[in-house]
């Protein structure tokens, strides 16, 4: 038996959110979060495409009578979208790149660290934690795109989708992650709802096909519709491995430089300067393994968010304050206080020749062995 109006038009809500939240993940995969008012834009377009979508489906099968398409679109849907996103963290998760905990918050007091930075540094501490988590993921991920194990897969994955939720409830990791959180629970709560009548009876008794079968361009809009599910899966699954398996030079250059430095010696226009309590030039940078999260420390004590840019051809840096400050936020360049110059790294030193502010610099860093990235096994 279908589920009751109600209960359809509740999973067709949850259904819209999802789809929603779909296609802004595949906007920021595109657009990134390099220009705002675009990528705004294109979020308001997902949304009008998606409630679109939500009333035309909805509106033909209700005249139409058929419940039973109401409910095959609604539970195909949020598998396949609840599939794809479980893939995408799973897979982050299994290659150790989600967890990345900041040096610069190891080297800042506990008061003093955000609840963000505990909750990363907390799960990201254990490699094998990580692993786990991702293959928790992962696993049931690819089950969900198969009808005869969706439901074993929804089933498993019900604890991870509720403690995500949690985490992002209570220790406020803030930006699209809470809605994202929030709907994929709510999918994976409707999946296993949509078969309470006979969830009593185990899996085996549950009837996992719809009484009817399709035909006709039903049946070809649905093929290509589930084609498109496996290619969004894979899709993901090969973006995340790429880097691993396939570093450009940028990434190997940058991953050889991420550590954190602090400022042994400084010449300023040829002479020796000290620069006791400034507040232009910078102490300690923190290079994070993930360019989002850097952060540098002046010596007057105050800190700022950095984009660091480096040339692959001829060894040139740029140290770039990010007005935008760290994490998921469009970057906002400040050019007035660039640092431009060359760079050689050797051993544990970080010489840097550049011009500040019409001032020729020559900075010598080094690098802290005490504060150390997370490594992974691979």
């Amino acid at each position: 038996m279908p589920l009751n109006r109600k209960e359809q038009n509740t999973g067709a809500f949850i259904s819209f959110w999802a789809i929603t939240l779909l296609l802004i993940y595949l906007s920021l995969g595109i657009l990134g979060f390099k220009d705002e008012i675009t990528l705004l834009a294109i979020m308001g377009i997902d949304f009008l495409f998606a409630i679109c979508l939500y009333i035309l489906v909805l509106r033909k099968y209700r005249k139409e009578h058929n419940a039973f398409m109401i409910d095959y679109l609604n539970i195909g849907t949020q598998r396949y979208i609840l599939a794809i996103l479980m893939v995408l963290y799973g897979a982050d998760k299994i290659l150790g790149n989600f967890f990345d905990y900041q040096l610069f918050a190891l080297d800042s007091k506990l008061s003093d660290v955000s609840e963000f930075q505990l909750t990363w540094f907390y799960y990201g501490k254990n490699h094998w934690q990580e692993l786990f988590t991702g293959i928790m993921e992962f696993v049931p991920g690819l089950l969900l795109l198969s009808r005869r194990t969706y439901y074993v897969a929804a089933m498993i994955l019900l604890p991870v989708t509720a403690q995500v939720f949690l985490l992002n409830l209570f220790f406020k990791i803030g930006g699209i992650t809470f809605p994202a959180a929030t709907i994929l629970l709510a999918c994976n709560l409707y999946i296993i709802y949509s078969q309470k009548e006979k969830l009593i009876l185990f899996f085996k008794s549950l009837d996992f096909n719809i009484i009817q079968s399709l035909t006709g361009k039903t049946k070809t809009v649905v093929s290509i519709l589930k084609g498109i599910g496996f290619f969004l899966v894979f899709a993901v699954l090969f973006i995340k491995i790429k880097p691993t398996l396939f570093k450009s030079p940028y990434q190997k250059i940058y991953q050889g430089l991420v550590g954190v430095y602090t400022l042994k010696e400084m010449k300023k226009n040829g002479a020796e300067y000290r620069p006791v309590g400034d507040s232009l030039y910078y102490k300690d940078l923190y290079i994070e393994k993930q360019d989002r999260w850097n952060i540098l420390r002046r010596f007057d004590g105050k800190t700022e968010a950095f984009v660091l840019k480096i040339n692959t051809h001829n060894d040139s840096i740029g140290l770039y304050i990010n007005k935008g400050g760290i994490g998921d936020g469009p970057a906002n360049i400040d050019p007035a206080t660039a640092l431009k110059g060359i760079y050689k790294l050797e051993g544990d030193y970080l010489t840097i020749k550049a011009v500040q502010l019409k001032d020729t610099l020559q900075l010598i860093y080094e690098k802290q062995q005490r504060l150390k990235a997370k490594k992974w096994f691979w």
